[in-house]
C-alpha cells in the first residue's frame, strides 16, 4: 500500500473514531440514565456528529482517487 493512502486512511480512522466515540458515549448515556434529554434534541445531536464522519469518507475516497490517478505529481509541476 502506497504511504499517502495509508496517512490518508489512518488520518480518517483517527478522527472518524473520535466522532463514533462521541455517539457511542451519547447513546449510552441516552439509553442508561433515567434523565434523559428529548428525543427531537436527541436525534439532532446523532445527526449533527454523523456529517463530519460522512465528511470525512467521502474526502477519503476522493483523495485515494486522487493518488491512484497521479493528479497530485500533475498539479504539482505548476
Amino acid at each position: 500500500m502506497n504511504k499517502k493512502i495509508l496517512g490518508a486512511v489512518l488520518s480518517s480512522l483517527f478522527f472518524s473514531g473520535i466522532m463514533i466515540l462521541y455517539l457511542i458515549m451519547i447513546i449510552y448515556f441516552q439509553t442508561t440514565k433515567t434523565d434523559k434529554m428529548p428525543l427531537p434534541f436527541f436525534i439532532f445531536i446523532l445527526l449533527f456528529l454523523l456529517i463530519p464522519i460522512i465528511g470525512i469518507i467521502t474526502s477519503l475516497i476522493q483523495r485515494i482517487k486522487e493518488i491512484k490517478n497521479k493528479e497530485e505529481e500533475e498539479s504539482s509541476k505548476y
